[in-house]
């Protein structure tokens, strides 16, 4: 249960997140005190040490004894995690963050349906058939969430790879593009052609040929990228 505390350190995490990136704080700059923050945002100093420490354990920032709060001075050390919390505070992604997260998502999403041809299982193969009747009927009914199905589509496509660390590598891309998702997938012709395209993958999966199952899941995302590319749509599947 969230409870008004949980409330109010989200969203004052939120705040300091929109602030930063506001501000444009370089790396290893520093930030506002922690009593200047608890001005700012006009909450207890208890909660500002909380957002604080959630955020230097994601590498964000760090904490300096006797000098202050300090931006992360290498970008690159900061938590892949961070990112979705970012997302799920409702802080937005910048188009060149946003870009280069669905680059990388390619790379893993094309190594995981290589492996995942080679290693699946008959149970893997069982459980994505299931997902994509459940998407079926979705299309036509309204029985689950379309963005949701597509999701465990993928993730059992990860899961058929047994290799856990990837699973857990590729869950947070997931995370950050929830809500673009949602927008992409309340068009029921982008729904339509998504899950035909899960069952060409499937197909290929089951014959275990990996070269074919990549270069489908290559189109499937490629689709979207070039949906990316227009002006005003979505920008992630």
């Amino acid at each position: 249960m969230i409870t008004d505390k949980d409330e109010l350190t989200r969203r004052t995490m939120a705040e300091l997140i929109k602030l930063i990136e506001k501000r444009s704080y370089d790396p290893g700059e520093r930030l506002p005190s922690e009593r200047e923050l608890s001005e700012r945002f006009q909450v207890g100093r208890g909660v500002v040490r909380e957002v604080l420490s959630v955020l230097e354990g994601l590498r964000f920032l760090e904490r300096r004894r006797n000098s202050g709060i300090y931006l992360n001075v290498a970008p690159e050390r900061i938590s892949l995690e961070a990112l979705s919390l970012f997302s799920a505070l409702g802080v937005s992604l910048s188009v060149e963050k946003l870009s280069e997260a669905l680059e990388v998502r390619r790379i893993i999403e094309l190594q995981g349906v290589l492996l995942a041809s080679q290693r699946r299982t008959d149970e893997d193969l069982h459980t994505l058939a299931s997902i994509i009747q459940r998407f079926e009927e979705a299309i036509a009914h309204g029985t689950e969430r379309i963005e949701m199905l597509d999701y465990e589509f993928h993730m059992a496509i990860f899961r058929a790879t047994q290799n856990m660390v990837l699973t857990q590598l590729v869950h947070p891309f997931y995370l950050m593009s929830e809500s673009r998702r949602q927008l992409f997938f309340s068009d029921k012709t982008r729904c339509i052609a998504s899950n035909e395209h899960h069952k060409e993958i499937l197909g290929a999966i089951v014959k275990q040929d990996s070269v074919l199952a990549q270069e489908i899941m290559s189109q499937h995302i490629g689709r979207v990228e070039l949906l990316c590319s227009m002006p005003g749509q979505p920008s992630s599947q």
